[in-house]
C-alpha cells in the first residue's frame, strides 16, 4: 500500500500544476480578447459614425458570446445592434412589399424588447425615442389611422422625456406629435410634411432639438 501512496501524491501535484497553467492560459486569453474588445467598439463606433459597415464583434482567442458575457458588453452589442437594425428598416421609406413590413416590425419589436430590458435611463429614454419615430412614419403614412399612430407615438416620446428630461429629439418630438395630433382632430392632417431630418447612424441622437 506504501508505494501507491506514494505515487497518489505526485500525480496530485502534477494535475494541480496543470490545472494552474490552464487557468494563467484562460486569464491570459481574456485579458487579451479584453483588449480585442475595447478597441474593435471603439473602431466600430466611429466607422458607424461615419456610415460605414460596422459589426461590434472582434476575433477573440476564447469563445466571442463568452467574453463578451464576462466582460459585460451584452447589453453594449444588443443596444449597438438595435440601432442599426432600426436604420437599415429604413423608416422613412414607404412601405412597397411585405418584406419592408417585416424588416420594420422586427427592429420595432427588437426595441421594444430592449427597452423592457435596459437598466440606464437615458439608453431606454433614445430606445423609446425610437419606437416613437416609427409610430411617427405610421401615422404620417396611414391617414384613416394617423390619430391611433399619433396617440401611441406621443405614449412613447413622453416615456422618454420622462426618463431622460435631457433629450431633446423627445422633446421636439412630442411637440411635434401633438400639433399634428391637433390637427387631425380639426381637419388639417396631411396638409403638409412636417418632417424633421432623421439623426446621423451611430450618432445615439441628433443634435439638440431637431427630432426625427
Amino acid at each position: 500500500m506504501s508505494p501507491s501512496r506514494d505515487w497518489v501524491r505526485p500525480a496530485a501535484g502534477a494535475a494541480l500544476v496543470a490545472a494552474l497553467v490552464a487557468s494563467a492560459v484562460i486569464l491570459v486569453a481574456l485579458a487579451a480578447d479584453l483588449l480585442r474588445w475595447d478597441r474593435t467598439m471603439r473602431d466600430d463606433d466611429i466607422a458607424y459614425a461615419a456610415h460605414a459597415d460596422a459589426s461590434w464583434m472582434p476575433s477573440t482567442l476564447l469563445p466571442a458570446g463568452i467574453t463578451r458575457t464576462a466582460l459585460g458588453l451584452e447589453d453594449d452589442v444588443e443596444l449597438r445592434g438595435a440601432v442599426d437594425q432600426f436604420w437599415k428598416s429604413d423608416p422613412r421609406a414607404p412601405l412597397q412589399v411585405f418584406t419592408d413590413v417585416t424588416r420594420r416590425t422586427a427592429a420595432e419589436r427588437r426595441l421594444a424588447r430592449l427597452i423592457e430590458t435596459e437598466e440606464r435611463p437615458e439608453r431606454r429614454s433614445m430606445l423609446a425615442t425610437l419606437r416613437g419615430a416609427f409610430l411617427l412614419e405610421e401615422a404620417r403614412n396611414s391617414p384613416v389611422q394617423r390619430h391611433v399612430f399619433l396617440r401611441r407615438a406621443i405614449e412613447q416620446f413622453e416615456r422618454a422625456a420622462e426618463l431622460d428630461p435631457g433629450n431633446a429629439d423627445a422633446v421636439y418630438d412630442l411637440e411635434l406629435a401633438l400639433k399634428l395630433l391637433r390637427e387631425t382632430g380639426g381637419g388639417t392632417a396631411g396638409s403638409g410634411d412636417r418632417r424633421a431630418p432623421l439623426p446621423s447612424p451611430g450618432s445615439g441622437s441628433s443634435s439638440a432639438g431637431s427630432g426625427f
